[in-house]
């Protein structure tokens, strides 16, 4: 769970980022894995025939960014890290009860050799729910009905291409409206050392930014929603046959579906 300082980080900025969340060994088989889809997996178009749900695929492959998503069919290490205890301990108390599974991605990035600065107005802002229906209060606290998890399976400093986010959008303001006037002060660079998770609401309006050191930058992201809500994306869905291989638990927190209780019945924790 969040502590108080860390609530009101979260509930000021929208985000918040956590250290010494994740093991070492973990993050080492997921690298490993990424290095695996990296190497295996084609680039897949998306104006190409659809995606079976649950599949892997590299949405993105060039040399200096390569992006996957859903992973968690790939590697046993994907559903071990979007499960993990910490991890989503800390997601069951910012959303305000049990969480699904929503979607995940991870992504492999270095310098581009054309990256010398960076122009946040050029950076590419976006959100995933509209900040009317993202939250709800309880008990004298905000929840936020849908958060996205970042581990950092690398050291991210100033230079390393951490997430970048506008402080305070989770709960106003829109792209259109503030990138014309947007400054530098104005956005917040997410930064940590490997085993940090970066936790933020959808609404939150944040972006990708270009890595300017010589580093290699691995992220794990893992999205979390109430059991009623569903999946953004159709591909996103997890495969009936990945469900038969997976014990009642997991089966639960990739579903949303309890055997003891309709999604509705949600409760607070």
């Amino acid at each position: 769970m969040l502590n108080a300082k860390q609530r009101f980080l979260m509930d000021t900025y929208g985000y918040v980022v956590v250290p010494n969340v994740v093991e070492e060994d973990l993050m080492s088989r997921v690298r490993q894995a990424m290095d695996r889809m990296d190497r295996e997996l084609p680039v897949h178009q998306l104006n190409e025939e659809p995606w079976p749900p649950g599949k892997p695929r590299k949405s993105t492959g060039t040399p200096y960014f390569s992006k996957f998503g859903p992973c968690i069919e790939y590697d046993p290490s994907f559903l071990e890290i979007a499960m993990h205890p910490k991890v989503m301990a800390i997601a069951e108390d910012i959303v305000g009860g049990p969480v699904r599974y929503e979607e995940q991605e991870c992504s492999i990035n270095s310098k581009h050799p054309e990256d010398d600065h960076i122009d946040v107005k050029k950076l590419g802002w976006h959100r995933g729910i509209g900040t009317d229906f993202s939250v709800f209060n309880g008990e004298g606290r905000k929840h936020y009905l849908w958060i996205k998890a970042i581990v950092f399976l690398t050291d991210i400093g100033p230079e390393d291409g951490g997430t970048s986010v506008i402080p305070g959008t989770q709960n106003k303001g829109t792209v259109e409206d503030l990138i014309p006037d947007l400054e530098p002060w104005m956005v917040h660079r997410a930064q940590g050392p490997a085993g940090s998770v970066l936790f933020f609401s959808e609404a939150l309006i944040h972006s990708v930014t270009p890595i300017l050191s010589d580093k290699k930058r691995y992220i794990m992201i893992t999205g979390y929603v109430p059991p009623f809500m569903r999946e953004y994306s159709a591909e996103d869905w997890v495969s009936e046959a990945f469900l038969e291989k997976v014990g009642e638990k997991e089966r639960i927190f990739l579903t949303g579906d309890h055997p003891k209780r309709s999604r509705y019945s949600y409760r607070r924790l």
